[in-house]
């Protein structure tokens, strides 16, 4: 497997740290910086990506999709009760 020539900044949660895919990102060069959502602004990282289980892409092009990730958030963090 080899190197890839455009790197990428990782933030990851370490719980997906372990995945097999991660793994390999990292043995291509990828830089996986491992921690919390909040350690972005505490040590200016500015992560290309971020993997967490929580996490949505949200930019102009996913705008309209904002409504589904509220949507979905709530959802996470009020369940409902049966």
């Amino acid at each position: 497997m080899g190197k890839s020539p455009k790197t990428l900044t990782i933030l990851c949660h370490p719980d997906l740290a372990l995945w097999p895919e991660v793994q390999k990102l990292s043995e291509q060069g990828h830089a996986i910086v491992l921690g919390p959502l909040a350690r972005v602004g505490d040590e200016n990282i500015e992560p290309d990506l971020i993997l967490h289980p929580h996490a949505w892409r949200m930019d102009h092009a996913h705008r309209k999709y904002l409504s589904l990730a509220i949507a979905a958030g709530r959802a996470k963090r009020y369940p409902k009760e049966k």
